[in-house]
């Protein structure tokens, strides 16, 4: 899961999406970063094993979030792993990101349930690897 960054490059930013259309906000806001500070970022997707039977209006979102990353100036990575907070972290850690841009979680209390949460976990995993998390509204 190593990504090629610059190994000059002091802010590496990773930017969190899901195929729905609200996360271009998290991808302007990693781009953002990465001109204020100089680096670089790269826009991830954590394609869980069970999720081979996306329908095509997802498929077209995120082709359309990963176009607009590259004209921001970033890059895309599509990762596999069953639990999304753990293949984030592991990614994290091992292409030394310094800042991790997620969005805020609209589901239900019933959906985190259901589905569990990512953004707690996460922020547990990295916690002891001073990797700072931003949750945009």
């Amino acid at each position: 899961m190593i990504k090629n960054f610059d190994p000059g490059t002091q802010s590496r930013i990773m930017v969190c999406i899901t195929p729905q259309r609200s996360c271009i906000r998290l991808i302007e806001r990693g781009a953002q970063r990465a001109k204020e500070t100089g680096g670089e970022f790269c826009v991830v997707y954590v394609n869980k094993s069970d999720d081979i039977s996306k329908d095509i209006k997802e498929h077209k979102i995120l082709l359309d979030l990963f176009d607009i990353a590259k004209k921001m100036g970033g890059t895309v990575t599509i990762l596999t792993g069953k639990r999304v907070y753990e293949t984030l972290a592991q990614f994290a850690k091992e292409n030394s990101i310094t800042e991790i841009i997620v969005g805020k979680s609209l589901r239900s209390v019933f959906e985190v349930i259901r589905y569990g949460e990512v953004i707690n976990p996460l922020k547990k995993q990295i916690e002891k690897s001073n990797i700072y998390l931003e949750v945009v509204d």
